[in-house]
């Protein structure tokens, strides 16, 4: 039997550079925020392009980050570990706040127990302004946001945008806000919009620039990438997007009962607008008061492989206003059933090169298909009185897969120039394809699409590059809302008159006290508890797994 001093020996060793590496903290990162710091700062930390930083689980009032600022090549990755980061207040005006940032992922997949490392609850709603839950403001850029439950928040759940400045330098022409990656979330309960990003002030709106009344322009948005959201009772639009020309993607979302505050204007589904240019596929939108998709004074759009089912008036309305004439919109393989207007209604009396074609459309109360349009493809639209006509799986389930003899089934044909190569469930398309969002597959359905608990498509992916071409079909795209969609910006939902969402550096950050810049500090930390709790660890023969 080996001697006491000779275990003791033993243990030592191997407990002597275990205990060095617990020095650089548990959660093995470069940086650790604990929960005792509400406001942390990359500039004063010593963040480098390519580091990565861990914000300890936890309950929090708050969590302001500013000035981590990676690159193209290196971004920072923040992430949550040893659990949950738990984010929850009543009077401040945002939960999790980015300002003045680039080159940055906030990932919520830091510890495997937790589908959502992050959630967060900012429920205030006035009386000068209401809380966003997550808010990037402060002219950050290229970010990827994943895997947050957002809740119970006075105004929307995501508010992604710089407001318009005084001085010129957030605004139309002076700054661009680049590849925004917001996926696989769980967005419900809110005041306001599940997600609002960008501007609905396309046209330019009025602020107070010391004391003179003056026209401020928002900035544009190139490449975004919404996918994968899980978007439920939202009081406002469950989805908005404003002033995003270039490389727009919306696909993979499940967006179900919005619009429940009953707001004039704000009560789609999706709201796209104010020159966007969006590729619209995949999502699943159910039961909202209003529209399930509205396009307002947008570029090129593509709205196919979706569905738009138990809606207020109808499923697809876009209406361009003649502001771009060279624009086209293409609506196709689109669900639609149970609105109480039309199922698609097309104003576009300028444009060319429109389509609208292999839809399926059931149960409205006034037309199928309704259009001013100067150019227009219409073909093989299938329209039903009743679900029961249909051959639907289970409709009053929600399940709208297709059955073998279902009427829909190889009743559409290829469309020239719109190459729609799967469906909604990813199934590819033959030379018959069906009309409507899902084909038929034997010897069963597959994912089902319905009231379920997850969305659509996608995979948890969080990489960088997910470029939205994932999904079928090949497209430019078009966008939403600024005339009759009176958008948000600058509502009770929004903190100050100018500031993004009551609470980052554009609008009075830290309103409510507790997130002053100088209290960011140093946010790090070493682990005491180290050479005990190890040495136990050696005893017993347990490995503890380090998470990423």
């Amino acid at each position: 039997m080996a001697s006491p001093r000779l275990l003791l020996f033993v243990a030592l060793a191997v407990a002597a550079p275990a205990r060095v590496a617990a020095a650089a903290g548990p959660c093995d990162c470069d940086h650790v925020i604990d929960p005792s710091t509400p406001s942390a700062n990359g500039a004063d930390l010593g963040v480098s392009p390519g580091d990565s930083v861990c914000v300890a689980g936890g309950q929090r009032e708050f969590l302001r980050l500013y000035e981590f600022v990676g690159t193209e090549e290196a971004p920072i990755e923040i992430r949550n570990c040893e659990g949950v980061v738990a984010i929850d207040n009543d009077d401040r005006g945002y939960g999790l706040t980015v300002d003045e940032s680039a080159f940055f992922h906030i990932t919520g997949t830091g510890d495997d127990a937790y589908e959502y490392g992050f959630t967060v609850r900012a429920a205030r709603t006035g009386p000068d302004y209401s809380a966003s839950g997550v808010i990037v403001a402060g002219l950050s850029t290229d970010y990827e946001l994943d895997h947050f439950e957002v809740y119970e928040t006075g105004f929307a759940g995501f508010n992604l945008k710089t407001e318009p400045r005084c001085d010129g330098s957030a605004n139309l022409g002076a700054f661009v806000q680049r590849n925004s990656r917001v996926h696989h979330h769980y967005i419900h309960d809110t005041g306001g919009e599940g997600v609002y990003f960008g501007s609905t002030g396309y046209g330019g709106r009025e602020y107070d620039c010391d004391g003179v009344p003056t026209l401020l322009y928002p900035h544009e948005h190139h490449g975004v990438w919404l996918h994968d959201l899980r978007i439920e009772r939202t009081g406002w639009d469950g989805l908005q997007v404003g002033v995003s020309p270039m490389d727009c993607h919306v696909y993979n979302n499940t967006i179900h009962d919005v619009g429940l505050e009953g707001v004039e204007y704000q009560t789609q589904g999706i709201q796209i607008g104010g020159g966007s240019a969006c590729e619209i596929y995949g999502n699943d939108v159910r039961r909202g008061p209003a529209m399930g998709i509205i396009i307002l004074n947008a570029q090129d759009t593509e709205v196919y492989n979706n569905i738009f089912w138990e809606i207020g008036v109808d499923g697809i309305y876009a209406n361009n206003n003649d502001e771009f004439p060279e624009a086209s919109y293409r609506f196709a393989h689109n669900t639609i059933g149970l609105t109480g207007h039309n199922g698609i209604t097309m104003f576009a009396d300028e444009l060319s090169g429109n389509i609208i074609a292999n839809n399926l459309i059931v149960g409205v109360a006034e037309a199928p298909v309704a259009y001013a349009a100067g150019e227009l493809l219409e073909q093989d639209n299938l329209s039903f009185q009743s679900p029961d006509e249909v051959g639907f799986v289970d409709a009053a389930a929600g399940d709208l897969h297709l059955l073998a003899d279902a009427a829909p089934v190889d009743a559409a044909a290829p469309l020239p120039g719109f190459v729609i190569d799967d469906d909604l469930d990813g199934v590819a398309r033959d030379a018959a394809p069906d009309a409507g969002a899902l084909e038929y597959t034997e010897p069963d359905p597959g994912t089902t699409t319905g009231d379920s608990d997850s969305t659509t498509g996608d995979s948890d992916s969080t990489t960088g590059d997910s470029d939205g071409t994932t999904g079928p079909g090949t497209s430019s795209s078009g966008g939403d809302s600024d005339g009759t969609t009176a958008g948000s910006d600058g509502t009770s939902g929004t903190g100050g008159t100018s500031g993004d969402a009551g609470g980052t550096t554009d609008g009075g950050s830290d309103s409510g006290g507790g997130g002053e810049d100088g209290d960011a500090g140093c946010g790090c930390r070493v682990d005491e508890r180290g050479a005990s709790g190890l040495l136990l660890l050696v005893a017993l023969g347990l490995v503890r797994r380090r998470r990423r």
